[in-house]
């Protein structure tokens, strides 16, 4: 009735507010693959609760005689079906490496959503480090896009448990990647309907360990300047901005072997 009511402009104005204001906005930031992720043939299978009803599912691939430990934090789409191969990419290269699917995505339950996601990023953490496999390990956050921000606030808030963070077209808030899917009209009402969840423009600024950003130029997902504002406000001493080219996320599938030695370089310095 209500909209029947509103001008088509206004009705429209109003069923933009009503969207980013609500829970529902969560689904626009992701695009889970809900099919089932088939057991690993190389990695342990692991299920974690995120709730005390639910779990989430992740893949640990032990890497013998392995000097550090990555814990990685996917995009915000696909599942670990698609995900598993950049994680085994790492592993052959001689690391233990845990990566998780979120609530919603793959074998993990119920449905995406940030205080759903988050809390599974903090408990897969919690696990990672808790592996006899990892202890006595150099351990290294990774996270790309959506894990990108994801890293920022799990890696501050347990910086005692880390040694350095990578991020590969993460982007730096809520907020900021909200308005890049919305008509520039509407942004203004996007501006102040989206909630900021994750501020990692602020929050990296007590990032003091050492850092890598690797993004590219002509992300058109994530833009390159949320990369670049993060790499300039996190504290740390040793910090780098690794620009590139090509499409989001595309870092390891066009400059693998130089991706995997600056990966090395920053193991070997901590």
């Amino acid at each position: 009735m209500l909209l029947k009511i509103l001008q088509p402009k206004y009705a429209l104005v109003f069923l933009t507010f009503i969207l980013l204001t609500s829970c529902s906005f969560n689904r626009l930031y992701y695009y889970p693959n809900t099919n089932e992720v088939p057991p690993s043939e190389t990695a342990e299978d692991v299920y974690l609760e995120w709730s005390k009803t639910d779990t989430f599912h992740g893949l640990f691939y032990h890497a013998e005689a392995a000097e550090t430990s990555i814990y990685f934090l996917h995009g915000n789409a696909g599942n670990l079906s698609g995900w598993r191969h950049l994680a085994e990419i790492l592993w052959k290269d001689g690391y233990n490496v845990f990566i998780i699917d979120y609530p919603g995505f793959g074998n993990s339950d119920k449905t995406p959503r940030h205080k759903r996601v988050q809390q599974s990023a903090q408990k897969g953490l919690d696990y990672f480090i808790k592996r006899d496999e990892v202890k006595n390990t150099k351990k290294i956050l990774f996270g790309m896009s959506l894990g990108g921000n994801l890293a920022t606030k799990i890696g501050v808030e347990n910086q005692g448990v880390l040694d350095a963070m990578i991020l590969e077209g993460p982007f730096n808030s809520h907020r900021d990647v909200g308005l890049t899917r919305v008509p520039k009209a509407l942004r203004p009402i996007a501006y102040f309907g989206v909630k900021n969840k994750i501020k990692g423009e602020k929050i990296i600024k007590e990032w003091y360990k050492p850092l890598l950003v690797v993004h590219s130029e002509e992300d058109q997902v994530c833009l390159y300047r949320m990369g670049k504002e993060l790499y300039e406000n996190a504290s740390s001493i040793e910090k780098e901005l690794w620009s590139i080219k090509g499409k989001h996320l595309r870092g390891f599938a066009e400059y693998r072997k130089e991706y995997l030695k600056k990966i090395r370089l920053l193991s070997e310095s901590l």
